[in-house]
């Protein structure tokens, strides 16, 4: 566990003197198993717990000022996290006499618009220091290319946010399309859909001899100019189509960060009902975007033909619909 004392947590949220660091304990590991591991990687987060057990006398040292860092960072969206999801228990006394809310004359407990306002605080918090640690990560890895690589663990781990093998390979190229306000969760979150859109829609207009010869030509560090110049219009269909997709199956839109922690999107809502306008807004967002991700496939397909001569093997067939079976057909298609 990243915290030991109730002074080390006063560095981040101002608590109470008399805080029983024994009630918050549990809180801190449900939130590091919920949070902190799936975003780090059981590699990473042993070797920062092996760091703050011991910051001197482990090979990590020579990292110090690194882990240092990303350790400060974690602490203090840990602890907003902890209050976040354990909210109602912390806010409750449990006892043999069941579940009672502590007031006193001199201490009464919150309305429920402030109770409402604070775990919406812990949240936002929270989440934003999620991101800031996958941009810290990110920014110091690529800080060290060429050398030995600060955080190489986590830069070989699923949840790596440089996706090379993708058209859209990372945070700022995709938010350049749509605004995902640069937010690293959420383009993690749109990993899956991304994948759907290049395999079910991008793959199927540009055949796959055009697929692979694009996909291999991109990954390099000069991609020749006819997949440059054809890139940016297969990104902003796979944007649009992608966030389509995402808010469809999640009926949230693209701000809720903590969609990437698929299991929080039930469990840890805020006591407040959305108001039937909200579903409202966002599957006309979901439209919108679907709409506006198929004229730009429209438009692909327009460039294929346009610039024939680089994609020789553009046959502009995107499907078989009219196909069929002729025999024994007194008519018959032709294809």
């Amino acid at each position: 566990m990243l915290f030991k004392t109730i002074d080390e947590i006063k560095q981040y949220l101002a608590v109470g003197a008399g805080t029983d660091f024994n009630r918050l304990k549990p809180h801190i590991q449900n939130a590091e198993t919920a949070f902190l591991l799936p975003l780090l990687g059981s590699v990473l987060y042993s070797e920062l717990q092996d760091f703050y057990d011991a910051p001197e006398n482990n090979p990590l040292a020579v990292n110090s000022i690194q882990f240092s860092t990303l350790l400060s960072i974690v602490q203090r969206t840990l602890i907003h996290l902890t209050y976040w999801s354990g909210f109602q228990v912390l806010n409750a006394t449990i006892s043999d006499g069941g579940f009672k809310r502590t007031e006193n004359e001199k201490v009464k407990s919150l309305f429920k618009y402030q109770e409402v306002e604070l775990k919406e605080y812990f949240k936002t918090t929270g989440f934003n220091g999620l991101d800031e640690i996958l941009f810290y990560l990110e920014m110091e890895i690529k800080k060290s290319e060429g050398e030995t690589v600060n955080f190489k663990s986590f830069a070989e781990s699923e949840a790596w946010t440089i996706l090379k093998s993708s058209f859209i390979p990372d945070t700022s190229t995709f938010n350049s399309i749509v605004f995902i306000n640069h937010s690293r969760l959420t383009f993690l979150r749109l990993k899956s859909p991304m994948q759907l859109v290049e395999d079910l829609e991008i793959k199927p207009v540009l055949g796959e001899t055009i697929f692979n010869e694009i996909k291999l030509e991109m990954v390099k560090k000069t991609p020749s100019a006819k997949v440059t110049a054809i890139l940016p219009s297969i990104q902003k269909a796979i944007a649009y189509l992608a966030t389509a997709l995402l808010m469809e199956e999640s009926g949230a839109d693209l701000t809720e960060k903590g969609l990437y922690f698929e299991s929080t999107t039930s469990g840890n809502n805020l006591t407040t009902n959305k108001q039937p306008t909200e579903n409202e807004r966002i599957n006309f967002l979901a439209r919108r975007n679907k709409g506006i991700g198929q004229n730009y496939l429209e438009q692909l397909k327009s460039y294929l033909i346009a610039n024939q001569a680089d994609w020789p093997s553009y046959s502009g067939q995107t499907g078989h619909a009219l196909r069929r079976n002729n025999n024994d057909k007194k008519s018959f298609w032709a294809c």
